[in-house]
């Protein structure tokens, strides 16, 4: 089950640059596209032994990056609630980018962003999102 977080102000997605074979398939002809991610909580063991949480930022199931120590701080409260009830947190995010490079900006609310009443009223279900096509029917309610 997918739950959808309210969106928030623009996080920095991390270490793209390093996924770009997977995010260059999403970005759109014109550069800028809106996309569904899944987030996840990972660990990073460091040489010490020490555990610390961070977040991962998946598409299609795939790794496109990871938040940093602070944003993810923001998150994890959430990610933790989200897996408690059997459900994956999504996010939008805004994929920029070219043939060269590719950018990815995450879009979610911050934990003490989400009202109580977003935490007992879930699971929260995305959207549907059409692939990229050249022309799409637009019920008239939302036509000029």
């Amino acid at each position: 089950m997918n739950t959808l977080l309210p969106w928030g102000s623009a996080i920095q997605v991390l270490k793209e640059e390093n996924h770009f074979d997977v995010l260059f398939r999403h970005v759109p002809s014109d550069g800028v596209g809106l996309l569904l991610v899944s987030l996840h909580k990972e660990i990073y063991t460091l040489k010490n032994g020490t555990q610390r949480p961070f977040v991962e930022v998946r598409l299609d199931g795939k790794r496109v990056g990871e938040l940093s120590n602070v944003t993810s701080a923001h998150l994890l409260p959430i990610l933790g609630h989200t897996e408690t009830v059997g459900e994956t947190a999504l996010a939008y995010a805004k994929v920029t980018g070219s043939a060269l490079a590719a950018q990815l900006v995450l879009h979610a609310a911050k934990a003490t962003e989400i009202s109580n009443d977003w935490l007992s009223n879930g699971p929260h279900p995305a959207p549907k999102l059409l692939p990229l096509a050249k022309r799409y029917d637009v019920p008239p309610a939302y036509a000029k």
